[in-house]
């Protein structure tokens, strides 16, 4: 069985979070709120009222948040001098609050477009783009995030921005892909599931901390760390989406249980298909695809009975604590204790 996870309690983790981001990039992450409020406006009152509701529907601005981390933990490695200039360079700050905007639109399209595929009419208590306008137009105002979203990152001096946050896009549509093709796929391995997580939220968190790096001048290893940091992170925040997904409470903000009454194996599933007998596997297999509520009650039953709960959070914890050791060769900063707190945050919270 896998070892106890001591979880601390998550709003006070939340709470510490916010005000240690606050000071330590406050003031790039109020700016990058003012170029989403631009980047989702439209002469249309409708198109505009649902691109911002899109746009303050991703929560916690993570991805923006990463950009301005790696770009602060990097500069503080710089030489005096070089630091003293990259603080005064108005096209680098310019660059970091279009990578930062272009990839959290990025993620608000693929959360319009991932409600859609749901049928999630609420997400964190709030109606979503399908909750107040129907599928069509959640369909519709994602690819318009996506255009606004690659119009901010061809802002930039360098072409690379674009090229590698449409990369990512990229990775996370096959990831959507291929989730949906594994829909009732109860053979599905933990290393199938890990690949899907890498394209679906790992992704983004990825290029937004290579990016950060990349435009405070780190060198290719430091680039190549917090690129890897980011991998990580995204793993353990949705791993432990996940576990929240059937062992959350209604703080999370969403419908709970939607991955298994929409026949979606996750690691909870996955680990229990694979520590039960034969026989129970085939009799589990079939309540899964009977799907009845009735079957159901039972999967959560034995999911209950078994070790699927603490080896997610086992699982989650070991990608948090890799993602921080990608960290250790840069020195101690403000932003380099933020992020070693995000990467925490991670696995201790409740949304």
């Amino acid at each position: 069985m896998a070892s106890s996870v001591s979880v601390p309690a998550a709003s006070t983790a939340a709470q510490e979070l916010a005000s240690q981001v606050q000071r330590c990039v406050g003031k790039e992450m109020a700016q990058v709120d003012k170029l989403l409020c631009d980047a989702t406006s439209s002469r249309y009152a409708e198109v505009e009222r649902l691109s911002r509701s899109a746009a303050a529907a991703g929560g916690k601005r993570l991805r923006p948040m990463l950009v301005f981390l790696s770009a602060h933990a990097v500069a503080s490695t710089l030489p005096t001098e070089a630091k003293a200039q990259r603080e005064l360079d108005y096209r680098a700050r310019n660059d970091l609050c279009a990578i930062a905007a272009a990839v959290e639109l990025v993620h608000a399209a693929s959360l319009a477009h991932d409600d859609v595929m749901d049928g999630a009419s609420q997400r964190r208590h709030q109606p979503t783009i399908v909750g107040q306008a129907g599928n069509s137009a959640a369909v519709l105002l994602g690819d318009l995030l996506f255009t606004r979203a690659y119009a901010l990152a061809a802002r930039c001096r360098s072409t690379l921005p674009a090229r590698r946050i449409a990369a990512a896009a990229t990775r996370l549509c096959e990831g959507e892909f291929r989730q949906q093709a594994a829909v009732g796929w109860w053979g599905m391995s933990r290393q199938f599931y890990r690949s899907l997580l890498l394209q679906k939220t790992g992704a983004l968190c990825r290029v937004s901390s290579q990016l950060g790096a990349w435009r405070a001048g780190g060198s290719r290893q430091q680039v190549q760390c917090l690129a890897r940091f980011g991998s990580q992170l995204g793993l353990a925040f949705q791993i432990h989406d996940d576990w929240l997904d059937y062992w959350g409470t209604e703080q999370v903000g969403k419908t709970l249980g939607t991955d298994l009454a929409q026949s979606k194996p996750t690691l909870p599933l996955i680990r229990l298909l694979e520590t039960v007998s034969a026989e129970e596997r085939r009799s589990l297999i079939a309540q899964l695809e009977a799907g009845g509520p009735d079957d159901l009650a039972a999967i959560r039953a034995a999911l209950a009975r078994s070790e699927a709960a603490e080896y997610t959070l086992t699982t989650a914890l070991a990608c948090s604590q890799r993602a921080q050791q990608y960290l250790d060769s840069l020195p101690s900063s403000a932003a380099k204790d933020c992020l070693i707190a995000v990467a925490e945050y991670s696995v201790q919270r409740e949304v």
